[in-house]
């Protein structure tokens, strides 16, 4: 699906013409395509609009937020075919300077040319922002007027030989990932990149529910203007063993840990050695429960001082449900990240950040459904101007056919 972000809702309005008709709940045919359109709105209060530095003035506003979606879905020879686009519109009752207008389009794609042969595609566009006090605004919210903008695009596709009932199967993969800021300041004409990834990954059934995996990535770092900079251009090999498994019907998941290397081009800046992990683990004691946990460790490009940020991520989560239509959802993650430098008098900085975020959920209609939430977002660093804490509470709404 197409919807990428977390407190979206919206609206939006399908013209009925003789060649459009209802079929099931959910979708109009349109010719060949099922066309799946939603809307969802929130209503929200942030008491911390943009990520104010702890004991600087903060902006308190009511949010409101629009956003319609629509995808249009189908098959080509037997093989599924989708393409949609999402608005999300974000109004700031308080602070008009941080109103913004998003855009996301998405199309993906499988085929299976026979038993043993598997393609999938998926491209993503957006036009998007980020709010001042984060991204390369981390602790400067109230120091400029407006969001930064930018827009990203990634393209990928897998390709896997092996039938499912196969013992060994083998995925090659390639990805490329553009960032483009919309601001003509040197600062932001340095961070544009494109990211290109080449990869395979070969599992092999070693019991009735465990595969053994190996997991080879190749990553291309390469940014557009460096002009006044020493070169954050790298290269950055991955390679990670594991296991994914079923254990039982109530549990499944995955765990790989393995090398992280990432050399820069230029001679001033250290290669990094490090171990990378990835784990996802799901736990359903009861068909109406699940718990869900997941961490990773990788290198991420900087978005402000040193070479590169080293990031470790843990979170849980809890979805529960109460009746036939009321559920809620709890979840807690901690990211911590180290902006690597080279200068040896110089600490590394260290910034934590804590979300918590719990939605009591209500399934009013097939059709309609209303979640009731709440975020905490509290990051602390060994640099001042960085610290910041943020809540938001709001209710949203979510419309289908």
């Amino acid at each position: 699906m197409l919807k990428r972000t977390k407190s979206i809702i919206a609206l939006s309005v399908i013209s009925a013409t003789p060649t459009l008709f209802a079929q099931e709940a959910g979708r109009i045919q349109a010719g060949q395509f099922d066309l799946i359109p939603s809307f969802t709105s929130s209503m929200a209060y942030v008491d911390n609009v943009a990520y104010a530095r702890d004991d600087d003035p903060e902006i308190y506003s009511w949010r409101a937020t629009i956003s319609p979606e629509l995808i249009a879905a189908t098959q080509i020879d037997g093989n599924p075919f989708q393409v949609g686009y999402r608005l999300e519109r974000g109004v700031f009752f308080s602070s008009s300077a941080d109103d913004y207008t998003d855009h996301f389009i998405e199309a993906s794609g499988e085929y299976e040319l026979n038993s043993r042969h598997r393609v999938n595609a998926i491209a993503q566009y957006e036009d998007g922002h980020e709010e001042r006090g984060t991204g390369f605004s981390l602790g400067l919210g109230t120091a400029i007027t407006t969001p930064d903008r930018y827009k990203s695009t990634s393209l990928g596709g897998e390709y896997s030989y092996g039938a499912v009932t196969s013992d060994g199967v083998i995925t090659l993969k390639a990805n490329r990932e553009t960032l483009d800021y919309e601001r003509s300041e040197q600062a932001y004409l340095i961070r544009d990149r494109v990211k290109n990834k080449v990869g395979a990954e070969l599992g092999y059934r070693i019991g009735s529910a465990t595969t053994a995996l190996l997991d080879v990535t190749q990553t291309f770092v390469r940014y557009d203007n460096q002009t006044g900079i020493t070169t954050r251009d790298s290269d950055e090999t991955r390679v990670l063993l594991g296991v994914r498994w079923e254990s039982t019907a109530a549990t499944t998941g995955f765990a790989k840990v393995g090398y992280k290397e990432k050399d820069f081009e230029a001679a001033s800046r250290s290669t990094f050695y490090g171990t990378d992990w990835e784990v996802g683990i799901e736990w359903r004691p009861i068909s109406y429960s699940t718990f869900r946990f997941s961490t990773n460790a990788d290198t991420r490009e900087t978005n402000g001082e040193g070479n590169f940020i080293r990031g470790r991520d843990y979170t849980a989560a809890w979805n529960h449900e109460w009746l036939s239509r009321l559920s809620s959802s709890i979840s807690l993650t901690r990211e911590t990240n180290e902006y690597i430098l080279d200068e040896d008098d110089i600490e590394n900085r260290d910034d934590e950040l804590m979300r918590y975020m719990a939605s009591l959920n209500y399934q009013a209609r097939r059709y309609l459904s209303f979640s009731l939430f709440y975020q905490l977002v509290d990051r602390d660093s060994n640099r001042d101007s960085i610290g910041y804490d943020r809540n938001v509470v709001g209710i949203s709404a979510e419309v289908t056919l």
